[in-house]
């Protein structure tokens, strides 16, 4: 595709175009639902726990919410700001996973929940 010079492997494809064409995230949930009290301020896990916004007990509570993760492994995860009176919650993740030709690939995404 790129019209380098490389020996051929599987797939006949160059690390750099398999990187561009493949998408690792293929199985992952991208959006979520999480129940919060607004009266209490408790997630639903079960039971119900208490968890400040962008806290580390958030973020493992809503990383476990998400389908698909066990076929990549996380490299970063983090919130992105959303504002404090808003009912959405974004995480944005790095994940790594190998390709057929033994070549790791990282790619971010953001996953939402409601």
């Amino acid at each position: 595709m790129c019209g380098i010079q490389f020996l051929p492997s599987i797939g006949n494809i160059c690390e750099a175009c398999a990187i561009a064409k493949t998408d690792i995230t293929v199985g992952i949930t991208k959006e979520g639902m999480v129940n919060f009290c607004r009266f209490c301020h408790r997630y639903m896990r079960p039971p119900w726990i208490f968890c400040e916004r962008d806290s580390k007990d958030l973020l493992s509570l809503l990383l476990k919410k998400i389908k698909g993760l066990n076929r990549a492994k996380i490299i970063n995860a983090g919130f992105i700001w959303t504002e404090p009176h808003s009912k959405r919650i974004k995480v944005k993740l790095t994940v790594e996973k190998e390709l057929n030709n033994k070549t790791k690939m990282e790619q971010t995404f953001i996953t939402e929940f409601l």
